[in-house]
């Protein structure tokens, strides 16, 4: 059963998800939170829909933003935003189910990391951001004249100076620190986001596991990378 759901934050934005449940009296939800640009849509959360729901698992996977009434656009948004919106999304399912489960990519993970999240069980990390120097890292630039920051990604994405700023000074060993549940975190193949958060996962104090799938790229685009990243997700929660 599909199910249009919109949830209500407190400065009065829209979060537009949907939930999908799996047959049975089931007790066990997964949120799927998407990366910079990103949306509920995207294949690695469309497709675990079936995946999961024949494991037993409720889904619910939403936008940040999103061309809808009241929806918070992109370019007003900031990882805190990102991080209390998710909130939002948490505190809506508390209480009616008795497992949650987050599940993070890219920049979606940092958003789960800056949000504390009571009522979770579980975390799963895919292929987690970093911070960074230079904008020119991430293929954007400044622009004066509209006092924005332009991602140049085939289509220009507009981002505020307060989202690159968090972005940039995101402290890794801070938000590993809050870690309070279990968490797994599963990398790609070329280890670059690896290699810098390998030092920081050294310091984690809850049951961790960490797996590289290799072959993958960041968006698990390539043959049988999607199905193994599933796989690890769900080897983790069971």
């Amino acid at each position: 059963m599909e199910q249009e759901i919109e949830i209500i934050t407190p400065d009065k934005h829209i979060v537009y998800g949907t939930l999908n449940v799996a047959t049975g009296n089931n007790e066990r939800l997964i949120v799927f939170v998407h990366g910079l640009s990103g949306n509920q849509y995207e294949h690695q959360y469309f497709n675990a829909v079936p995946f999961f729901n024949q494991h037993g698992f409720d889904v619910f996977r939403f936008d940040f933003y999103a061309r809808k009434p009241n929806a918070r656009p992109l370019v007003q948004s900031t990882i805190t935003t990102h991080a209390a919106d998710l909130r939002s999304v948490i505190d809506h399912f508390r209480g009616k189910y008795q497992n949650i489960t987050v599940v993070g990519h890219s920049l979606g993970a940092l958003a789960i990391l800056c949000a504390p999240l009571p009522g979770v069980s579980n975390i799963v990390l895919w292929d987690p951001t970093t911070h960074f120097q230079d904008i020119k890292e991430k293929n954007g630039s400044f622009n004066a004249n509209i006092d924005r920051y332009i991602l140049h990604w085939g289509m220009d994405i507009l981002l505020s100076k307060e989202m690159v700023q968090e972005w940039q000074t995101l402290n890794l060993d801070t938000l590993i620190k809050t870690l309070t549940v279990p968490c797994k975190f599963v990398f790609v193949g070329d280890r670059r986001k690896y290699d810098i958060w390998k030092p920081y996962l050294e310091k984690v104090k809850v049951k961790t596991e960490t797996v590289i799938i290799e072959g993958a790229t960041h968006c698990f685009n390539e043959e049988g990378t999607e199905q193994k990243l599933f796989e690890e997700t769900l080897d983790w929660l069971v």
